[in-house]
């Protein structure tokens, strides 16, 4: 049930990202070009997790959630693959 309740969380946590990505189709530029200039950084992952709450209007909290973790992994993953594409 916990486990249910949290993969829940997770969902819904995306679902607003998602949403404000849509709203704002600059967003998603602004995403990438946060994770590209801070992929090679010492704490690449904490610079982008910070950047992006203060550059942006996704807000990552401190103690990052399941879903905060997910998704900075996401970011990074997509600027890695895009450099690969070059």
């Amino acid at each position: 049930m916990a486990n249910e309740l949290n993969q829940q969380r997770v969902i819904d946590e995306f679902l607003r990202c998602f949403r404000k990505m849509l709203m704002d189709p600059e967003l998603a530029g602004e995403l990438v070009r946060i994770a590209k200039e801070n992929i090679n950084q010492p704490n690449a992952y904490q610079r982008i997790a910070e950047e992006v709450s203060n550059q942006t209007t996704i807000k990552i909290q401190e103690e990052h959630t399941e879903a905060d973790r997910k998704f900075i992994k996401l970011l990074m993953d997509v600027v890695k693959g895009d450099s690969q594409l070059y």
